[in-house]
């Protein structure tokens, strides 16, 4: 029986007889593979195959083995993959059924007006300047609603809710806000909400309920020594008229700060804080910003200057200020302020400043809050409020509640 065994060339042969020698694992290619390459010659033998078709496979140790392994992680890896990708697509089929149940039309009062807007805030120890700031925000710039979560130990603003308001039914004339003013228990919803640094986790709560009612198109995100002013109120009589003009890529509207400090107030007044504050510095627009957010659109809410939106429309919505820059995080650095800003009063008199120190904030602890450089003695706490000369008058906001709320600004401006 005639065997055509082919020989490899010499520079073949002597890779596998290293691979061999290495105990390499590996399978080298059939005979007539290699021969139609021209790599191989054909010699004969005596040896005992008749059959001349024939072609050797020559299979090194640990061959199997190794392919095996392959195939195993082969299979591990696409497993993998296809969990991946399947979550993805889970996560994003949520994603559009959320999305297409908030669409904007669905929310706020459509036979009143469709851009409603209400605040969330959050408040520690501000009794004594809630009646000023609802007032104004609800009867002055015309938010519908206030969301308002008390951080204190003892829900100190319910007594507040109960008596003030009640009082405060009365002190309106003007057609324009008596009816809403008589009403403003109805358009102020308060919640207990203690503990230590919840103010992000308060806001979250505040615009998943909203949500889930769908009640209003915006929702402003402000504290309560924040107050939102819209520059032209000939033009845009209200926050919601202002809001309408905006395009409809905006998933929310920037404000930049404009800071007051002390003027040089040593004491605690009884006075609207519009009122005793109306002195700032020629550069009083801060960097800071507060968002207005299209209700919709938000899917938490992880720093009390921004909001994030839901992962379906975070490429292409985004927040923008009024002069159609975007503007991602808590500061807008081209310190826009000529359509809409939040006047910022955050230091107040120094006997304020002080107990602001000891009382800590909603963000933080209190220990933490106080062991701030700025609240360690008289001298750094007049490094901080005393750091600018403030003398531009800047009374905007208190004018606005003269006209728009008499009924409370007359009970200041006639005792004075």
């Amino acid at each position: 029986m005639m065997i055509h065994r082919r020989r490899w060339k010499s520079g073949s042969f002597s890779t596998l007889q290293s691979l061999r020698a290495g105990g390499g694992r590996k399978t080298l290619p059939t005979v007539s593979s290699v021969a139609d390459d021209g790599d191989c010659r054909d010699d004969d033998s005596d040896d005992d195959d008749d059959d001349d078709s024939d072609s050797e496979t020559v299979l090194l140790p640990g061959s199997a083995t190794i392919t095996g392994q392959q195939s195993k992680r082969s299979s591990v890896f696409w497993l993998i993959l296809t969990v991946i990708i399947t979550g993805a697509g889970v996560v994003l089929t949520l994603e559009i059924i959320r999305t297409l149940s908030q669409q904007p039309e669905r929310f706020g009062d459509t036979n009143n007006n469709n851009n409603r807007a209400a605040i969330c805030a959050i408040q520690k120890g501000a009794v004594r300047y809630l009646d000023e700031w609802v007032q104004y925000h609800l009867l002055a710039v015309g938010f519908e609603d206030i969301y308002l979560y008390d951080n204190s130990d003892d829900f100190e603003i319910q007594a507040w809710y109960h008596q003030s308001l009640d009082d405060t039914s009365t002190t309106v004339s003007t057609a324009s806000s008596s009816d809403r003013s008589n009403k403003l228990k109805q358009i102020i919803h308060i919640r207990h909400f203690p503990g230590t640094a919840r103010q992000n986790e308060a806001y979250t709560h505040c615009i998943k309920q909203i949500q889930k009612a769908r009640s209003h198109q915006w929702i402003a995100f402000i504290d309560i020594d924040e107050f939102v002013v819209l520059r032209d109120t000939q033009q845009y009589p209200t926050i919601s008229d202002f809001l309408e003009s905006l395009p409809p890529e905006y998933g929310g509207l920037a404000m930049n700060w404009v800071s007051f400090y002390w003027n040089h107030q040593m004491h605690y007044q009884d006075l609207p804080v519009t009122m005793r504050f109306q002195n700032r510095s020629d550069h009083a627009t801060n960097r800071h910003i507060k968002t207005i957010a299209r209700t919709h659109l938000v899917r938490k809410v992880s720093n009390p200057h921004f909001v994030d939106y839901l992962l379906l429309f975070r490429w292409w919505i985004h927040t923008y200020d009024t002069n159609g820059n975007i503007v991602e995080g808590p500061f807008n650095y081209e310190l826009v302020d000529d359509q809409i800003v939040v006047y910022h009063y955050q230091c107040k008199s120094l006997e304020e400043y002080k107990e602001r120190c000891s009382r800590g904030r909603a963000t933080t602890s209190k220990e933490e809050w106080s062991s701030q450089l700025a609240c360690q003695s008289d001298e750094h706490i007049m490094r901080k409020i005393g750091k600018f000369p403030e003398s531009i008058k800047d009374d905007a906001p208190w004018q606005l509640l003269m006209e728009k709320v008499p009924g409370y600004a007359n009970k200041y401006t006639n005792s004075t």
